[in-house]
């Protein structure tokens, strides 16, 4: 609204009712907050993400290990567990396979395998990794060879070396 001062010239009168740019005010208020949540629900999703696939290459490690069969050689299962994950899984997964009974291994012990990977929240800058573990334990079912220890899937002497 314009009136005329005393002079002659044109003045706009100020009205403080207005509210011309309040929703874009709210706006930049609450959308960091927004978008805070958002990057942490994707975060969660993908640390649940790797949870589920360590967990699954556990089982499916200890499920050929307990009947010591390596379909994927000459490679050993710890390599090709680590090469067989998702892409975004595969980078530093650390796979161990070990007997908690005993060094030397026989039917009805244990096999228990567990899957390894750092997780960081903020990928691009490598802070405040935590790490994501798959454990899977079974009862060994036979042995390839008579009376012989599993070592299809040892990645070295002594039994339970990682790779």
């Amino acid at each position: 609204m314009w009136r005329t001062s005393r002079r002659g010239l044109a003045v706009r009168r100020l009205n403080f009712r207005r509210d011309d740019g309040v929703a874009m005010t709210e706006f930049a208020l609450i959308l960091p907050i927004f978008m805070l949540v958002v990057a942490g629900v994707l975060a969660f999703g993908r640390a649940f993400f790797y949870w589920i696939d360590a967990n699954h290459l556990a089982n499916e490690t200890a499920r050929w290990a307990v009947v010591d069969r390596n379909p994927y050689a000459p490679t050993t299962l710890q390599a090709h567990i680590r090469g067989s994950s998702s892409v975004e899984f595969s980078g530093d997964v650390k796979v161990c396979i070990d007997f908690p009974d005993g060094s030397t291994p026989a039917v009805g012990d244990r096999v228990r395998v567990r899957v390894q990977k750092p997780f960081y929240f903020v990928p691009l800058l490598d802070i405040a990794p935590i790490t994501i573990r798959g454990t899977s334990t079974m009862r060994i079912e036979r042995f390839a060879g008579a009376g012989t220890a599993p070592t299809t899937y040892a990645a070295g002497a002594p039994y339970g070396a990682c790779s």
